[in-house]
């Protein structure tokens, strides 16, 4: 699994219309291969005002969203005058362990620790 995530710094007067935005959404990634989920997270703490998470089966089903016509055309759609005004920081990871998956471990299982031992 791949999570590209961007943190949004968007000013206090955009916030509302940035959120607007995704609400409303053209969802044109959401049947895109590969791609998992999304989510909008509006941070309680730190630097950023959102953050904007997608998670993918692979990292070349993020580079090929990324290069498709839908992506072109999600990203002409955004609100241009708020983007110019926010700053943008991304982020990209490969995700090496999901409590919903089992085994918890993607890529290969975690070794017994034995007994008595903690692995949290």
């Amino acid at each position: 699994m791949f999570v590209f995530i961007s943190h949004l710094t968007v000013p206090e007067e955009d916030h509302a219309a940035l959120e607007a935005h995704f609400r409303n959404r053209a969802r044109l990634v959401d049947g895109f291969p590969g791609f998992l989920y999304l989510q909008l997270l509006k941070p309680k703490g730190g630097g950023a005002t959102h953050t904007f998470l997608t998670a993918w089966e692979s990292r070349e089903a993020f580079r090929s969203y990324m290069k498709s016509e839908e992506h072109q055309v999600s990203h002409s759609r955004e609100p241009a005058e708020i983007m110019a005004r926010t700053e943008v920081r991304h982020e990209a990871f490969e995700v090496m362990m999901d409590s919903r998956s089992d085994p918890e471990w993607l890529e290969g299982r975690i070794p017994d620790p034995g007994p008595g031992a903690s692995v949290e």
